[in-house]
């Protein structure tokens, strides 16, 4: 073997593959070691390049390149990184590779090739072929790669750009476990960031926290922070956004942030030595008011617009829950609120996710659907279409309307002494529960003397002994975990409507939605889209739904899943696309791979025509009860036993 470090092997290579004259500073930067030390590690290497009539041309003002027969070395070259079993001492997952990629393209506009990747990354060009499929992933439409001679480069528009970086940064911290505050954010992007822009944006956006007047949900403040970061980033390389989407909204009042947008900009553009342009001023406040940051607007203006369409949406959820909510100031307010940013982000493509979806969606199933449905007529008017994250924060609201008809929920919150660690619970979870909770909050030593009969659980970061109310333990900082633990606790023992409801049907409702022709038993069809056409083309053929149900169906599919559970999917469509309210279902003769994860055994196709909204809920909830009562039977045992369509319909109507 030959006496170089792994270290010294890897300075041959990179130097060997440029072409220009390069500091020393750039291998210091790649190697993550100083420039003395590059020195050092040349003048070892001398040498062996001398061996090789190779020479490091030294030009002032210029830098370091290699002179001689590179071309005739290369075999020697690749013969020396073997030797040191470079390729062994550094590996990197899929993931990290792909961070690595992200950046050179999205990031530092490089120009890559799949055999340079391959050299950098030490793996073999499959593995290289798979990352860069798994990247087109998250690009937007508004880019593409493009791959010639030269390589393989980015090419596109740079708010498309933007877009398709903070799609895979949502992905990347998904992957972690601690992505629960803006100091861990930035830690989990400091692959991708420098960390001068890191710091900077984290304390514009720690001074916005305690600047403004109305709380502020967590997940809008680490979308806000991601995108700022990404621009800070961009900009601070120059790379500029050179256009706006256009929103086409009357009279925009959200330029009302733009004094704080012009405030957050410079304090930013001040700590790196750069400048925002004009165009990204007006970015950051069009940012700011999608997020809901101090909407400094015209309150009567708002209500003026959006009364109308919150009216109608609060009569047609009424209606359907059978709940009068009419009166609701509180929900009236918060759907105001809400729904004006609403229509910018989703005009804008701003992305913003909700931790709790599938919380929401498991436990608040029927709610859910019928908020789905009722908003078509606003997605009409606005030309927006909602994602499962944008119903899901609407459901809350509605649930937290519906459980104010009911008694207030108690929950306890434990601490060692003091109240700093409770008061971060409350501010944790405060605006992802209901509204009509009521927190108390008690040192350890004083919970003796408490009385627990009318608290419906407890939640602390310290263990206790003898506690006769159900108990959620979270850690002292309450990471995404303890959240979803406190909210599956909170629709357990929570003492509210929910756990009245009503289930009952009428069994003749059924017969009238589902019978034997609409029933398919095993099918011998291999994918999800096999399996929809065939029901959707019966329901074409009869009548049953128009033309633009196919697409409905599929756009529907493309926005979020529609799992009821692992092994159910109900695929729905929008009301205006159905003519009669029928169900079909279909039993395949093997499991349909429906996502990347779920394999389903039963498919269950709703067409609901718009005079059944007030039928759903009774629906839902009865082919919900029963999808859960089958889950105590063996899932295998229940398809086997359905022989004849007739059975599957005798067991949905009982």
């Amino acid at each position: 073997m030959l006496d170089i470090t792994s270290r010294q092997a890897k300075l041959i290579e990179i130097l060997a593959r440029q072409k220009e004259y390069l500091p020393t500073k750039y291998y210091a930067n790649y190697l993550n070691v100083s420039e003395r030390t590059i020195f050092n590690d040349l003048s070892n290497l001398k040498g062996l390049l001398d061996t090789l009539n190779i020479k490091v041309d030294r030009k002032r003002n210029h830098g370091i390149k290699l002179l001689g027969d590179i071309t005739s070395s290369e075999s020697f070259i690749q013969h020396i990184i073997k030797q040191t079993n470079l390729e062994d001492s550094i590996k990197y997952s899929a993931l990290e590779r792909q961070i690595f990629i992200i950046k050179w393209l999205l990031i530092e506009n490089k120009t890559i090739t799949y055999q340079s990747l391959s050299f950098d990354l030490y793996v073999s060009s499959t593995s290289i072929i798979k990352d860069m499929e798994q990247i087109k992933n998250f690009m937007d439409e508004d880019i593409k790669l493009i791959s010639d001679v030269k390589g393989t480069r980015v090419v596109g528009t740079e708010i498309g750009i933007q877009k398709s970086l903070k799609r895979f940064l949502y992905y990347l911290i998904e992957q972690s476990m601690h992505n629960y505050s803006l100091a861990s954010y930035g830690k989990i992007l400091e692959p991708l960031f420098s960390k001068g822009v890191i710091d900077s944006v984290q304390h514009s956006m720690h001074e916005l926290i305690l600047a403004v007047d109305r709380g502020i949900s967590e997940q809008y403040m680490k979308s806000l922070f991601i995108s700022l970061l990404i621009l800070t980033e961009r900009s601070y390389q120059g790379n500029h956004l050179n256009h706006l989407l256009n929103v086409n909204m009357k009279e925009t009042e959200y330029l009302t942030n733009y004094p704080l947008a012009v405030q957050i900009c410079n304090n930013i553009s001040t700590d790196l030595s750069f400048t925002f342009t004009e165009l990204e001023y007006k970015y950051v406040s069009n940012q700011l008011f999608a997020h809901r940051v101090e909407m400094k607007v015209n309150n009567k203006y708002i209500e003026n617009l959006l009364a109308p369409d919150i009216k109608q949406i609060i009569a047609d959820v009424t209606e359907a829950m059978a709940i009068d909510l009419t009166a609701d100031k509180k929900l009236w307010d918060a759907l105001i609120y809400h729904m004006f940013p609403l229509i910018y982000r989703l005009k804008s493509d701003i992305i913003v996710t909700n931790p709790l979806l599938e919380e929401i969606k498991n436990d608040y199933g029927i709610l859910f659907k019928i908020i789905w449905y009722v908003m078509e007529k606003f997605e009409k008017k606005y030309g927006v279409t909602l994602t499962d994250d944008d119903i899901a924060f609407i459901t809350i609201h509605f649930q937290a309307a519906i459980e104010r008809k009911e008694q207030m929920s108690q929950i306890l919150v434990v601490c060692q002494t003091g109240l700093v660690t409770s008061d971060l619970i409350i501010n944790r979870i405060k605006k992802l529960l209901p509204a009509n909770i009521q927190f108390k909050l008690i040192a350890k030593p004083y919970l003796k003397n408490e009385d627990l009969t009318k608290v419906d659980f407890i939640i602390s970061s310290v263990h206790l002994k003898d506690i006769e109310r159900p108990v959620v333990y979270v850690s002292s900082f309450v990471n995404d975990t303890d959240l979803i633990n406190i909210y599956s606790c909170y629709l357990k023992h929570s003492s509210t409507l929910r756990k009245k409801e009503d289930n009952k049907l009428n069994l003749n409702m059924i017969s009238s939605y589902l019978n034997s022709r609409y029933v398919f038993l095993n099918e011998k069809l291999s994918t999800k889209e096999k399996c929809l056409e065939k029901m959707i083309d019966l329901f074409e053929r009869d009548g049953i739904v128009k033309e633009s149900f196919r697409a409905s169906v599929y756009e529907r599919e493309r926005i979020g899943d529609t799992l009821v559970r692992s092994w159910v999917a109900v695929p729905h469509a929008l009301q205006s696309t159905v003519n009669e309210t029928k169900i079909a279902m279909m039993i395949p003769q093997k499991p349909i791979k429906w996502d990347n994860e779920s394999y389903v055994s039963l498919i269950i196709l709703l067409a609901v025509a718009e005079e059944d909204i007030v039928n759903i809920r009774k629906l839902l909830s009865h082919i919900y009860k029963v999808i859960l009562k089958s889950e105590s039977l063996e899932k295998s045992n229940f398809v086997q036993s359905i022989k004849q369509p007739e059975d599957l319909i005798a067991f949905f109507s009982k």
